[in-house]
């Protein structure tokens, strides 16, 4: 299907349509400034005992729905899922809301519904039950407390800190650590899950921090088949028990868990507001699904791990990439490349205080990537380094990346700065402070989807407001709504290999009226039938009440109607 013919279809049909594309994020910012206003009252730092407790969950009235649920008091009455007092908290806009009151008021009862099953389960109850774990400290053997999720034969542990107190509306944020290890081996895997306990944790306010073991000790520990699945299933119950905001889920790695970063988020965008990689590698990875969430990328200069790997290289391309994404889409891609200057592997992106804390950054990441190679700054680093190199050329590179040794810094910081004429300032790079900014978008104007990056070991077949069996695994969808017309673009490459649905989601569109659906083909509207079959379809399928549909219709069906 040629761009042409849907560009001609827009034009006649919607005059703005790129300043829609242009504005896109909008509903974002607005959700932020509902947000910042519902946080005005929230705790200005941790509470010492809570940021340091195993697990601790606040006092008094914002007590967790686990301890609710295990001490009987838990009833279902009440606000289960989040209120959506004037539409705002669900980040829909007031006269939108007014419209489909009456369906996501059926998307509410039917999510309560949904809840009252969950905190029953045995099987959830499993999940949140506390085990007792000993680690080794410089004082000695420690317990911590830790919790398990069994699926296909594996098992992730995680751990969880709930700091501060929670919003107006009784919610919390959402982060998600992952740790460094991979292939090293399960002493060196449960070190590093141990250190992420308190890694990113000292820069929370408030929030529920949640640190996952990887499932295997493996090089991919963090996004194995199964792994997906546990990452649904934990934000759920998080959503469920802890009163996480699903709305402010973010997703934090270091080094392995970098990996894990760049390779889960293009394969669950739609659930996360934000992230934050350090230290990790793509491995080829695709951030096209990316465009409505904001990324942030970490490197050390020196960190290339090996000369192919080219760590800090790669890491550095996606300013430029990125950046074309928004340019070529006219929306979406928010996004920061920090490449620390003069560091390696490890840097400065977690400092334990709440002050900003400013650390030196390259100008133009994107220059370094080009530059780089072309002049083979590898060579000079080495050089710079002081090491006989050529004798172990790949145990040199590795030692870049990891050396401490003294004056090592400084010659780095003359090469970059002097030789290279980089231009370096300094910024905040800390990343729980990054993430934090940004607001989920459950159901975005506008998307683009990658079919050929898809987790195809999940439950869950959408993706925003499209959905798809995970046999569609080929070619990009471009989907997009304006809520003047009402009306709904869809556009398939000509490599989609198969059917999708558009799912009609009230947060976005007006289904109390008409929808017309633009193709390259043609155009039909269509008369939204909302069914509480499908809407606890769409609750089962996502248990995320943000992203429920209330109808759906396959593409094919549309085809056969223009065609």
């Amino acid at each position: 299907m040629k761009k042409k013919g849907i560009a001609i279809l827009r034009s006649v049909m919607l005059a703005t349509m790129a300043a829609v594309f242009l504005t896109a994020c909008s509903g974002s910012n607005e959700s932020q400034e509902y947000y910042s206003e519902e946080r005005g009252n929230a705790t200005e730092a941790a509470n010492e005992d809570e940021a340091s407790g195993e697990g601790i969950a606040p006092d008094g009235t914002a007590l967790n729905r686990k301890e609710q649920t295990l001490s009987g008091t838990y009833g279902s009455g009440g606000d289960m899922g989040g209120a959506d007092s004037g539409g705002a908290y669900a980040g829909v806009a007031d006269d939108l809301y007014a419209k489909n009151e009456e369906v996501i008021s059926m998307i509410n009862d039917a999510y309560d519904t949904y809840l009252e099953k969950i905190v029953s389960d045995p099987v959830r109850l499993e999940e949140i039950e506390e085990k007792t774990g000993t680690m080794d400290t410089e004082d000695g053997a420690e317990e911590y407390t830790y919790y398990a999720m069994e699926y296909n034969g594996k098992t992730m542990r995680y751990y969880v800190n709930i700091i501060g107190e929670p919003d107006e509306g009784g919610k919390y944020p959402l982060y998600i650590a992952l740790h460094g290890g991979g292939g090293g081996g399960p002493e060196i895997n449960d070190e590093q899950w141990h250190d992420m306990f308190t890694y990113y944790c000292g820069s929370l306010e408030n929030g529920i921090y949640v640190a996952c073991r990887g499932i295997e000790d493996t090089w991919d520990t963090h996004f194995r088949p199964e792994s997906y699945y546990f990452y649904d299933r934990l934000i759920e119950n998080m959503a469920a028990f802890y009163y996480a905001d699903p709305n402010r889920v973010y997703l934090l790695g270091f080094s392995a868990g970098g990996d894990g970063v760049y390779a889960i988020t293009p394969r669950m965008a739609d659930r996360f507001a934000a992230v934050n990689m350090s230290s990790g590698h793509p491995n080829g990875v695709s951030l096209l699904n990316a465009a409505n969430l904001a990324f942030e990328i970490q490197a050390g200069i020196r960190d290339y791990y090996s000369a192919d790997a080219k760590r800090s290289i790669r890491a550095a391309e996606f300013e430029k990439t990125l950046t074309d994404f928004n340019r070529k889409y006219g929306f979406g891609f928010e996004h920061r490349v920090l490449i620390h200057v003069p560091e390696g592997h490890n840097y400065d992106d977690c400092d334990m205080e709440w002050e900003a804390k400013d650390r030196k950054v390259l100008v133009h990441p994107e220059e370094f990537a080009e530059r780089a190679v072309e002049e083979n700054w590898l060579d000079s680093m080495l050089e710079a380094m002081g090491n006989d190199y050529l004798d172990d050329y790949d145990g040199a590179v590795a030692e870049l990346s990891y050396a401490y040794e003294e004056g090592l810094d400084p010659a780095i910081e003359q090469l970059i700065e002097g030789e290279f004429g980089m231009e370096t300032e300094y910024t905040d790079t800390n990343a729980v402070r990054y993430v934090s900014q940004f607001v989920r978008s459950p159901a975005p104007e506008n998307i683009i989807w990658d079919l050929g990056t898809r987790a195809d070991s999940r439950n869950v077949t959408s993706f925003y407001w499209l959905a798809a069996d995970m046999s569609v695994n080929r070619g990009i969808i471009l989907a997009s709504y304006d809520y003047d017309t009402n009306t709904i673009f869809v556009e398939p490459d000509e490599n989609v290999n198969g059917d999708f649905d558009i799912l009609f989601n009230p947060r976005l569109m007006n289904v109390a009226d008409p929808i017309t659906i633009v193709t390259p083909e043609g155009s039909m509207t269509v008369e939204v039938k909302p069914s509480q079959e499908t809407i606890n379809e769409a609750i089962e399928m996502t248990g995320d009440k943000f992203l429920a549909y209330v109808d759906k219709i396959s593409y094919s069906d549309v085809m056969e109607q223009v065609g």
